[in-house]
């Protein structure tokens, strides 16, 4: 299969192109630095162009030639304090290069999305049935899944939890805090965070390339875990304490309106990849971090 792929050398792209590439598909990826892709990626399969997908363009024309396109682009959503000109940028990332993608893509289209689809809803156990939240998050998603819906061709959105990725994302920056003791829960503690294993998520893409599944689909772990039993579990997992924690007015202080992103709670089922019968391979917290931390 011939697979058209943005957002290639953020966290999870890296590990889809790799993923893909291993699986003998060929690959076109499309990037705002040329140079920097190329000494990400070393495989003379890979073609790789340059051009900004926020804006029609020439890299239309290769990507509606393709048998697919896994659209991952966006700007990073706690790589920078949330202002006004921050918030244009991450909707423009993720809406208008949607819009644009969309335009071409007739065949298959999995655009990424994510679990702030919902909002915050406490212990409620979200379904791919329930309704975005009102907030900025669940709103810049659901514009996400809404730009995806207009492409003709069969559309998946992907509602990633936290991809956890020692190489890098949250992990990587929570690791070196337990090593020196400092780990611990955010904010209340109470607010479930909704995870998944990389490893998960490049199978769960090449599902949805290779299978019929279509709509909405939470990308996450089956393991339901608030912010506490996932730190403890981090902290076992180390042999580290997980006593200092972060109150939530001083993650606000620090991050800005962005701290939601740590603060809401999601507790987020998996219901369509269990009943698609999706085996996870990293079903439980432990396991993976293991595989990650140690």
């Amino acid at each position: 299969m011939r697979v058209f792929v943005t957002g290639a050398t953020g966290l999870l792209g890296r590990r889809v192109v790799t993923s893909l590439l291993d699986s003998q598909h060929e690959l076109t990826i499309v990037t705002r630095n040329a140079t920097d892709a190329h000494q990400q990626f070393s495989d003379d399969s890979l073609e790789i162009i340059e051009a900004d997908i926020t804006h029609q363009g020439d890299w239309q024309t290769t990507a509606s030639e393709c048998d697919a396109i896994v659209h991952l682009a966006g700007a990073g959503i706690v790589d920078r304090r949330w202002t006004a000109s921050y918030k244009k940028l991450l909707r423009s990332s993720r809406i208008e290069s949607t819009k644009h993608v969309a335009e071409v893509a007739d065949n298959i289209l999995i655009c990424a999305s994510a679990t702030g689809f919902y909002g915050d809803c406490g212990d409620q156990e979200l379904t791919e049935q329930d309704p975005a939240g009102n907030d900025f998050l669940g709103l810049l998603c659901k514009g996400w899944e809404e730009a995806a819906r207009r492409a003709s061709g069969r559309v998946v959105s992907l509602r990633f939890g936290i991809i956890l990725d020692g190489r890098g994302g949250a992990l990587a920056k929570m690791l070196p805090l337990f090593r020196f003791g400092l780990g611990g829960p955010v904010g209340s503690g109470k607010q479930y965070w909704p995870w998944i294993a990389e490893q998960d998520a490049c199978t769960i893409v090449q599902g949805a390339l290779t299978h019929d599944w279509e709509g909405a689909i939470n990308a996450v772990a089956p393991e339901k875990l608030t912010c506490t039993e996932f730190v403890r579990t981090l902290a076992g997992v180390m042999n580290k304490p997980s006593l200092m924690k972060v109150p939530k007015i001083a993650l606000r202080v620090m991050i800005g309106e962005g701290s939601q992103v740590l603060t809401a709670s999601q507790r987020v089922n998996p219901r369509v990849l269990l009943d698609a019968g999706f085996k996870f391979e990293y079903p439980m917290l432990q396991r993976c971090l293991e595989t990650q931390c140690c």
